[in-house]
């Protein structure tokens, strides 16, 4: 008998684990594993299957303690409905090697729906930006204005690093997806298995080359939270801005993301956006437990890296997955308040570089000289307590600088200095609405090849069942 102690703190969660998040892996394992037992003549191997199909579509037996894992209480359950069927089942078959296998089937399943989750919201930053091509707002650098660009702008920074994080997302699923069967314990077998076979049926690319690293590696779950690790610091610094925006009034969510208060009548609190943001800590927060149990460890096959690390997996795959769909349906149909952002690009001084520009422009100074001279308009209309709307072109010439009136005005409208930047990847909108079509372009093609992965999937699946 099992102590008390550890029935209840690893047994007993471990099966309850399995049974809920890895029992259609483990179906999936095994019947393919079955099945090329079978194409190489064990005998039995392909009553193993079928029953096993059978047992997939059956209730599955509730914890027993005197039973180890969910591994186990198959085996049993099989042995009991044909013994020979379980004991062809068990040819070179390891809890190593399946285990191993069985969570890169887990995490190739999640991996795929947390990038669905990122090209979902990426289709929505982009339905949003093309919306608000024209919409002018103040950047921040060092948390002080800094210069006018648009909503457009900021939305397809963020769309761009989304797509690093999609193509992050596919790199890792071309590791992850990798069959561990055949490995068995850790040094293979002596009987005539086909690897390639197995991996075939479970829809992996290949087997992994060494049976050693098979059963032993933790590098993949690694990169796995640090993909995570990067999506999700990057969308909450996203957020950050967007609370902050909703803080000023320039953005509002939709009625159903919002909270009142029991006090104070006026209160719209974005709290979706504040449980976004939580959600994103706390996949980063699981995902640095997965990579300190990897850590100081043995190379080899252990529990560390290998069962206790499925539940923090599984917490970060759920926390990103939540907030990733939060900030989603937050930027869905948000209120923008144009004129307020137009109010703030007219009321401050972030277009003084285009006045610099100008005046290096138009007086052949370089830009060095035309920048110190800004400084110096500026120091002059601070000591008179005047805001720079108010620069008159004989201020300039009152300082030796020659702009005519319709000059400045020019120099100093938000709008002309964003039409005017249209450097590659800048704001302008003659460049920003082709921009958001190449990146709704690129977006698509994810799409696809994602569809094209996920039927392959799918279809593994299907087969295995059926």
């Amino acid at each position: 008998m099992w102590h008390d102690t550890y029935l209840r703190t690893v047994l007993r969660p471990d099966y309850d684990y399995a049974s809920e998040h890895l029992l259609p892996h483990l179906f999936d394992a095994l019947t393919a594993h079955a099945e090329m037992l079978a194409s190489v003549g064990v005998a039995h191997a392909d009553e193993a299957a079928r029953l096993l199909r059978e047992m997939r579509a059956e209730a599955f037996p509730p914890y027993d303690p005197l039973i180890e894992d969910v591994f186990f209480t198959l085996d049993r359950r099989l042995a009991g409905l044909r013994a020979e069927a379980a004991g062809a089942l068990r040819t070179a078959l390891s809890r190593n090697d399946l285990d191993m296998t069985i969570y890169r089937l887990s995490a190739r399943q999640r991996l795929m729906r947390a990038m669905w989750r990122v090209l979902k919201l990426r289709r929505a930053v982009l339905d949003l930006a093309g919306r608000e091509v024209d919409t002018v707002m103040v950047a921040y650098t060092h948390h002080q204005p800094a210069q006018p660009t648009t909503l457009a702008h900021y939305l397809s920074a963020l769309e761009n690093v989304l797509a690093r994080d999609t193509a992050r997302m596919f790199g890792a699923l071309s590791r992850v997806n990798l069959c561990p069967m055949g490995a068995v314990a850790l040094g293979g077998t002596s009987f005539p298995i086909d690897r390639e076979f197995t991996a075939r049926r479970l829809a992996f690319d290949r087997p992994i080359e060494n049976t050693y690293d098979a059963v032993s590696a933790s590098d993949w779950q690694v990169e796995l939270a640090g993909v995570i690790t990067t999506a999700s610091t990057t969308l909450s610094r996203a957020v950050h801005d967007l609370l902050l925006w909703a803080s000023r009034g320039l953005i509002g969510l939709e009625d159903g993301l919002v909270q009142g208060s029991s006090v104070m009548p006026q209160k719209r609190n974005p709290v979706a956006l504040e449980h976004a943001r939580t959600k994103f800590s706390k996949a980063i927060g699981g995902a640095q437990s997965v990579i300190l149990s990897c850590h100081n460890v043995p190379f080899g096959d252990i529990n560390d890296p290998g069962p206790d690390m499925q539940p923090p997996l599984n917490g970060m795959w759920q926390d990103f997955r939540e907030g990733a769909e939060l900030l989603t349906v937050s930027l869905g149909n948000p209120r923008v308040d144009r004129e307020g952002w137009l109010r703030e690009a007219c009321s401050g001084e972030s277009v003084v570089t285009e006045l610099a520009d100008a005046l290096a422009r138009q007086q052949g100074r370089g830009f060095r000289e035309a920048h110190a001279c800004v400084k110096t308009v500026l120091e002059h209309l601070h000591a008179q307590g005047r805001p720079l709307a108010s620069l008159r072109a004989a201020d300039l010439q009152a300082l030796n600088l020659d702009l005519s009136e319709s000059e400045l005005r020019a120099a100093l409208d938000p709008a002309a200095f964003v039409a005017r930047r249209t450097t590659y990847g800048g704001p302008a909108p003659a460049l920003m609405r082709p921009a958001l079509e190449a990146a709704c372009e690129r977006l698509e093609a994810d799409f696809n090849e994602h569809s094209v992965q996920t039927a392959r999937f799918v279809d593994s699946r299907t087969r295995l069942e059926t």
